[in-house]
């Protein structure tokens, strides 16, 4: 069973904080690590990390860490979305995929890798799930603007938040309480400021006849993470914004940006590519080192034989 890795943007951080990270893990760990990439792309990074390195036709040797590495060549796109697809080809039942950061301009006709991905494997209701040790956020839509978000019907709410919890319970999480955002301030006072959010309300309704779980919702969008009683309640908001606003103002970048509802679980580090600390040896390893490990905990729960429905392939 192995972990995927993509390369990301050549121009990004990602291939810094990915070796950064690699130096802090364990040889048992990082024998579940594959990374496909471009060797002049990586010798670059080498080079500015100043650290003692040495390639060769399926490693990197860093200082004593040695990584496993699929040198790519062909190069139909750009090195980022090459580099997904050729990971993507490899995906075998219980692997996971882990993608480095790179900008939405690298994807032919999409916004991101979570548009890419719907489309490719025809899979319309994934779920965007930001996990860290004191918050769990779960987003209903992801990169639409305002006027699309609120046209999501009853149907589209219900079906992306229950495939979402069967995606978390197959990954072997299971939330404490479920608090569920509305669409408008003040989740619509009843009807005085629209009512869109009827649609939560029913959609919650139609849940907690499958799901035994403590679900409540519509609440207020800027004063629901007041109702935190554990790092283990899963907040989901209706809109990107409205979620990652109050994630990353609380949690910074230490935390997994994990796709639910694919036939394999996909991690990411919750940043960016931040194109200005390129080649500046200064780029913080830390949110890739946890999503990393969140990512190997779980390809190592699959490994040991629990939570055997996962099923699929990957292309």
């Amino acid at each position: 069973m192995k972990i995927q890795v993509t390369q990301g943007h050549e121009k990004g951080i990602g291939i810094e904080v990915f070796l950064k990270a690699c130096l802090m893990m364990s040889d048992k760990d990082l024998a579940f690590l594959e990374f496909n990439a471009f060797k002049d792309s990586v010798v670059q990074s080498l080079k500015y990390l100043k650290l003692p390195f040495e390639i060769d036709s399926r490693s990197i040797t860093l200082c004593d860490t040695i990584l496993s590495v699929d040198w790519l060549h062909k190069k139909n796109q750009s090195q980022s979305f090459s580099s997904l697809l050729t990971s993507m080809g490899k995906i075998q039942k219980g692997d996971v995929l882990y993608t480095l950061p790179t900008s939405k301009d690298q994807f032919p006709g999409f916004p991101g890798h979570t548009e890419f991905f719907r489309s490719h494997f025809k899979k319309p209701d994934l779920g965007m799930y930001f996990s860290s040790p004191d918050l769990k956020v779960l987003l209903l839509s992801d990169h639409l603007p305002l006027k699309d978000v609120v046209q999501l019907s009853q149907d589209v709410l219900y079906n992306r938040l229950k495939k979402s919890l069967l995606s978390l319970f197959e990954m072997g999480e299971k939330p404490s309480r479920i608090l569920i955002s509305g669409f408008n301030p003040h989740a619509g006072e009843g009807g005085l400021i629209g009512n869109e959010d009827e649609r939560i309300t029913h959609a919650i309704k139609r849940l907690r006849s499958e799901f035994k779980i403590d679900m409540s919702g519509p609440i207020p969008g800027d004063t629901m993470v007041l109702n935190k009683k554990s790092s283990n309640d899963l907040f989901v908001y209706v809109f990107h914004d409205q979620g990652l606003g109050v994630f990353k103002s609380l949690q910074g970048f230490i935390g997994s940006n994990i796709t639910l509802g694919l036939p394999f679980f996909r991690f990411s580090p919750d940043h960016g590519t931040s194109f200005g600390l390129y080649g500046k040896n200064i780029a913080d390893y830390r949110g890739c080192a946890y999503s990393l490990s969140e990512a190997i905990t779980v390809l190592k729960r699959f490994s040991h034989g629990k939570n055997s429905s996962h099923k699929g392939k990957g292309s």
